[in-house]
């Protein structure tokens, strides 16, 4: 490219821009397409794109009978807290769905009787028929089907993982095949909390375990599975006989949020990932607001967790001061509820 500013120069600019505005650039001339869609600048844009929080509205249509999405992505600090807000885009979407997942601004989705790779930034969807009947069942159960999603950085290949019993897969976006792979031991699981956590190259999932056939005792731990190494592993947590059901990133750490025998929080971190020893109390609180929780994020550097409950929308809870908010639904689409979250960052790629 021969331009007044050097090229290096120019690179870093672009890589700020939002995607909407590189995707308009494209057409400008043969050697600016290149260079946007050159893999090494898309790997920068996407390491230099801000995360965005991706929030689904469902709302009732034809006299109620059925049900539709509209999503939106909101920026730090600007997540809908007006109910009469028309300054946020809403966008509809084909039809109802369901996250896996979400790896480098790429969201698995289950919806339609089929799995997809839908990457908001260019509104682009890819459909894996061949994975259909995972879509089909996928619950907590580990021997229905548990779904996880995530991305190889040795390979440079996007991949889903089904958990199940007595053998569990992996499928290769890049070749397009699924192969069998060693299942993890599954009389120490019971149920797996959906709400899988990516950290360093590997999906975490909270477990529960039942200790007697009886059922009257249980304990807790982590589920890992390493995308590159493509084996599972255990990882205790500090306190394994608290309720755990949410694993997160708080403060750059994996962390969990657990419940003692008196309905209290903690909020655990683990200093070093492969260190058992490394988990410390980040915080503590003298009540559960977590409890029913879904996906949690840390979206900003203020102490405040972004969290969905099942059935009964998006809170914010603010750590340091202990307030405790909700998201609102737009009065111009009646009946709406916020039914889902995931945190995202922009991507050219898909």
């Amino acid at each position: 490219m021969s331009y007044d500013l050097c090229e290096e120069l120019i690179l870093e600019i672009f890589s700020r821009l939002p995607s909407k505005s590189l995707l308009r650039f494209r057409s400008v001339s043969k050697s600016l397409c290149a260079c946007i869609d050159s893999p090494d600048f898309i790997r920068l844009h996407t390491l230099q794109s801000p995360k965005k929080v991706l929030i689904i509205h469902q709302f009732p249509y034809e006299r109620e009978e059925h049900l539709k999405n509209i999503y939106t992505l909101h920026a730090q600090g600007q997540f809908p807290n007006n109910p009469h807000n028309t300054g946020i885009q809403q966008i509809k979407f084909p039809f109802s769905f369901k996250i896996v997942g979400s790896c480098n601004g790429i969201i698995c989705i289950c919806g339609n009787g089929d799995l997809h790779l839908w990457n908001p930034s260019t509104r682009r969807i890819v459909t894996i028929h061949d994975l259909s009947s995972w879509c089909r069942r996928y619950y907590e159960c580990i021997s229905a089907g548990v779904l996880g999603f995530g991305f190889d950085p040795i390979i440079d290949d996007y991949k889903i993982l089904r958990i199940t019993t007595p053998t569990s897969y992996i499928y290769s976006m890049k070749t397009r095949t699924r192969r069998e792979i060693a299942s993890p031991v599954t009389s120490l699981i019971t149920f797996v909390k959906l709400d899988q956590c990516l950290f360093n190259g590997a999906l975490h999932w909270a477990v529960k375990r039942y200790l007697t056939d009886a059922r009257d005792e249980c304990d807790y731990f982590i589920m890992k599975f390493d995308l590159s190494l493509e084996v599972f592993s255990m990882i205790e947590l500090p306190e394994p006989r608290w309720e755990t059901s949410v694993v997160t990133i708080i403060k750059g750490c994996l962390g969990v949020i657990s419940s003692d025998n008196h309905d209290r929080s903690w909020i655990w971190v683990r200093r070093e990932d492969n260190n058992t020893d490394s988990w410390s109390v980040a915080y503590k609180l003298d009540t559960n607001p977590f409890k029913g929780a879904g996906r949690v994020f840390q979206i900003t550097p203020n102490d405040e967790l972004l969290y969905s409950v099942h059935c009964n929308g998006i809170r914010v809870y603010n750590l340091g001061t202990k307030g405790l908010s909700r998201l609102v639904a737009w009065s111009e689409l009646p009946s709406t509820s916020l039914i889902d979250m995931d945190v995202c960052v922009e991507n050219l790629g898909w």
